[in-house]
């Protein structure tokens, strides 16, 4: 009885799923109807608006992005402002706002639009003329402001200690504020395949809590331990990004992959990533069609279940043959798992990651394999780093020399990785069809090593 109820409840949430997906296809499904208090009415116009700013300021190296929800009785909704870096508004600030609204731009293969919509954000504007009033704070929105001025207190100390682009990498790894990184660093890591370990997502939670289990498993900690151990990890990290939307639907998606890579149950697995997906897309159906982390998540998801074990089961048979014990026989199984991982997110992801990118890193294994056992040192360094400048600020720059060494490994790495002409390989061509054939051909091809193997 109980395993048809699991079945009814499985298909129930795959039918919701599915459902949104059909409806991601009509092009009014999930838009919103537009009300005249809206201020998406009103796009086109110049208007003047209170609003507060109600999410954290995003900065680059010459513009702050603020997402400002309107307050007044005749204008409600979101819109999306890019001003000058100075003055400084971020979240919780109540701005008078007076410029021309529009609707997003279109921009040359890339859905502006529907990435905005995600958010409920349907106009945008830039350089308005922006002046501070008064307004009330809910307690929550205080306690969430303080939050935000701990974060930003860790990125002032970590942009302190140490120089660029260390220091933005740091920042973007350690909380998210991947906007600060150089556009050239970006298109560097993203041609050799390392663009996870600087967006927090699922894929990216994922990689960082197997390496954490695979180091101290090397250290010979049980297993029980690690699992507190990780939990403590998923639970704090959201928490330190500022609890963006981002970071804790990649600790939901991170918690699933964990289990599924600790207790190696696909079935059950299955059923709780169908319902942490289902009840995502219940808050915001728009992630399924627009919000490229969240298909990047679910799929590396899909294959740390159902493809990650094969490679578990190859490296077994293969260490089975090499005769070597202790420690030498430890780094070699946590190399082959680190390819395992890396290997299994690229194979699953591909299709996707190329229609939106249209890019191919041939290099990606390699650059995974001579990086990304370098993660795990590298957070727990950054975060002490972190405690030890807290208490004397001083000597700052001492502490974080560590984890600047292990910076300064990665952007070497990666810009003798990113040289070569057949690195990457720019991909234009490639349509859904021919991702539905992969996703074929790649079912196929797990099906029968399943047999062969399991």
């Amino acid at each position: 009885m109980s395993f048809s109820l699991a079945r009814i409840f499985l298909f129930a949430n795959l039918g919701f799923i599915l459902f949104i997906f059909i409806g991601g296809f009509y092009p009014n499904f999930l838009d919103a109807h537009i009300k005249s208090s809206d201020l998406a009415a009103y796009n086109g116009q110049k208007i003047s608006f209170v609003g507060q700013v109600c999410k954290e300021a995003e900065l680059d190296y010459k513009s702050r992005r603020l997402t400002v929800c309107a307050q007044g009785q005749d204008s409600q909704g979101r819109v999306l402002i890019t001003t000058d870096l100075y003055p400084i508004y971020d979240y919780g600030d109540y701005l008078q706002i007076t410029g021309q609204l529009q609707a997003p731009p279109e921009i040359e293969g890339f859905d502006y639009e529907s990435y905005l919509a995600r958010y409920d954000v349907y106009s945008v504007m830039y350089y308005p003329k922006i002046t501070k009033t008064e307004g009330n704070l809910s307690m929550t929105q205080k306690s969430y402001r303080l939050l935000l001025d701990f974060k930003q207190r860790l990125a002032s100390s970590i942009n302190s200690n140490l120089p660029e682009p260390s220091a933005s990498l740091a920042n973007a790894l350690l909380l998210g504020y991947r906007r600060a990184m150089y556009k050239e660093d970006l298109n560097m890591f993203a041609r050799v395949g390392l663009s996870h370990i600087i967006a927090i997502s699922g894929t990216h939670i994922t990689i960082l809590s197997a390496l954490i289990i695979n180091f101290f498993l090397a250290l010979g900690w049980p297993r029980r331990r690690i699992l507190f151990l990780v939990g403590g990890f998923l639970f704090i990290y959201p928490i330190l990004t500022g609890l963006a939307s981002s970071a804790i639907r990649a600790a939901v998606m991170g918690t699933l992959s964990f289990l599924a890579i600790y207790y190696g149950r696909p079935s059950s697995l299955t059923r709780a990533l169908v319902f942490a997906a289902a009840v995502m897309l219940a808050f915001n159906p728009r992630l399924l069609r627009s919000d490229i982390g969240f298909q990047l998540s679910f799929l590396a998801l899909i294959g740390i279940i159902y493809i990650y074990p094969l490679g578990q089961k190859l490296a077994v048979r293969l260490l089975s043959r090499i005769k070597i014990k202790g420690a030498g026989r430890n780094l070699i199984n946590n190399i082959f798992d680190t390819v395992n991982i890396t290997l299994v997110s690229q194979l699953v992801i591909l299709p996707v990651a190329v229609i939106n990118f249209q890019q191919i890193s041939l290099i990606a294994p390699l650059a995974n394999l001579l990086v990304l056992w370098s993660m795990p040192f590298l957070i727990a360094l950054l975060l002490t780093a972190l405690l030890l400048s807290s208490i004397i600020p001083l000597l700052g720059v001492i502490w974080f020399f560590p984890s600047y060494v292990i910076l300064k490994f990665i952007f070497i790495i990666s810009d003798i990785l990113a040289r070569p002409d057949w690195a990457a390989v720019d991909v234009s061509n490639f349509s859904w069809r021919l991702g539905a054939l992969y996703y074929l051909g790649l079912f196929l091809a797990v099906k029968f090593l399943r047999q062969k193997l399991l």
